[in-house]
């Protein structure tokens, strides 16, 4: 570099400055295997009582906000338990259009096939309306990703009290796989990304009864619980190319002292006091942290390894065991050879950046459970109202007629009000969403690491 001293400390601050830029630049936007998406874009779930659980959604929620929170998205859960892909036509106006969607992803199929053997009618019904659905949003400036059905697991389905067929138990989750694999046709066909859920859960499942031959992640057969939801979260995250590391930093000998390499932060205040090694370092995401009733999925998956690696890597260190504090607390000791290899820290719940991520996860729990799921449980009036005036619209019978017509009015009449009711669970949904995200803004933490043996 040449030019005075002074000259050469702008250049070199300018570059520093840039690469803090730069670093911070990849959070402007978030890149999908099918889009790009920006602050105040909008991502909706479509989908049955599955998306109604709000929990894969929640999940996938808690990703957005703790490793992109300066790209403040919107979210829409609109899923309705018990729907079909002609129940989600009936309302895609005011429950996905309207919203005016970046990304809409649609998980529907587990009740379009009935619950019965394949039934080449049935089929051509769910054909017809899924085609229709994805037609409809293609008018749309959405990208759009079909999810195949989920699992239906015959060996939950067997140690329930329900009854059902033996054809259907034998064969059910073979039709889904036929409905799933047909709509990944239709997405490959249409230029859609696609999402498989399906074999996941599948094939986890599979593996696990080589163990235990009773295994299950869905225990009434349909709704998977949370680690099955979670197996559902990671292909979401996975098919549309969401993967990767928190961040890395890897500190290096350097004349007398050391020097930071850092992906995704900024190392400052480096410095190095009678053999300790401290420095602040600041993110720009959080670790993606689940639940605790994932934790089996969790460990399954190898969630932290495969999301949300926060890598610590210190070479040239002296041999023998160091401690590592976070803002003071003790999070673990390591070895110079295992600190030379790297440490995944994202692995210890007591680091800042995990305690961090938990209050938003237990906070976007109780808005999932509380004002999602009563905004959704909401929408039953209108599906009600639709169904019902489909079934008038069909009958022929005089006297099924008039009993029709009566649900018809009454459901009418359930339905006073439910506009200005939605706005309001809408605007609630909307508010808590923006608490989260500033409750994910990553902070600056000094780390302190010293030799203890």
């Amino acid at each position: 570099m040449t030019g005075t001293p002074m000259k050469r400390l702008l250049i070199a601050a300018g570059l520093c400055l840039a690469m803090i830029c730069t670093s911070l630049a990849q959070h402007a936007e978030i890149k999908l295997a099918n889009t790009i998406l920006k602050s105040d874009d909008t991502v909706v779930f479509v989908g049955d009582s599955i998306t109604h659980q709000v929990l894969y959604t929640q999940y996938i929620e808690d990703f957005f906000i703790t490793r992109y929170p300066q790209v403040r998205l919107h979210f829409h859960n609109a899923g309705i338990g018990g729907d079909r892909a002609w129940d989600a036509l009936q309302r895609l106006d005011r429950d996905v259009i309207s919203k005016q969607p970046d990304l809409v992803t649609i998980l529907l199929g587990m009740n379009d096939a009935s619950y019965q053997p394949f039934n080449p009618e049935v089929f051509a019904m769910y054909q017809a309306d899924m085609t229709q659905l994805l037609e409809r949003l293609q008018t749309t400036d959405a990208a759009i990703a079909p999810i195949t059905p989920t699992m239906f697991d015959a060996v939950a389905a067997r140690a329930t009290k329900r009854e059902r067929s033996e054809d259907m138990l034998r064969q059910y989750n073979a039709v889904l796989a036929f409905y799933g694999t047909w709509l990944r046709g239709e997405a490959d066909r249409r230029s859609m990304t696609s999402i498989d859920m399906f074999s996941p859960l599948n094939n986890l499942t599979r593996q696990a009864r080589l163990n235990d031959a009773d295994y299950t992640m869905i225990k009434d057969a349909i709704h998977p619980g949370p680690d099955g939801q979670l197996v559902m979260a990671s292909a979401w995250l996975e098919d549309l190319g969401l993967r990767g590391g928190v961040s890395n930093i890897v500190l290096t000998p350097f004349k007398e002292s050391y020097k930071a390499r850092v992906q995704n932060g900024t190392v400052t205040n480096l410095k190095i006091t009678d053999g300790t090694i401290e420095f602040v370092f600041t993110g720009h995401s959080l670790p993606w942290v689940t639940p605790t009733d994932t934790a089996a999925a969790r460990d399954m998956l190898k969630i932290g390894h495969r999301f949300s690696r926060e890598g610590f890597q210190v070479h040239g260190l002296e041999p023998g065991k160091y401690e590592l504090q976070i803002d003071g607390t003790v999070i673990d000791s390591f070895t110079h050879v295992q600190l030379a290899n790297h440490v995944e820290l994202q692995n210890f719940p007591n680091t800042p950046q995990s305690i961090q991520a938990a209050q938003v996860v237990s906070r976007n729990q109780t808005r999932s459970g509380e004002t999602v799921r009563a905004l959704r449980t909401h929408w039953f009036k209108f599906r009600n109202l639709q169904r019902s005036q489909r079934a008038l619209s069909e009958a022929s019978d005089p006297k099924t007629r008039e009993g029709l017509a009566a649900k018809v009015a009454k459901n009418e009449a359930a339905m006073e009000g439910f506009e200005a009711q939605l706005v309001e669970l809408e605007a609630k949904a909307a508010a808590e969403l923006d608490e989260l995200y500033e409750l994910a803004q990553p902070k600056p933490h000094r780390y302190t690491l010293r030799q203890v043996k």
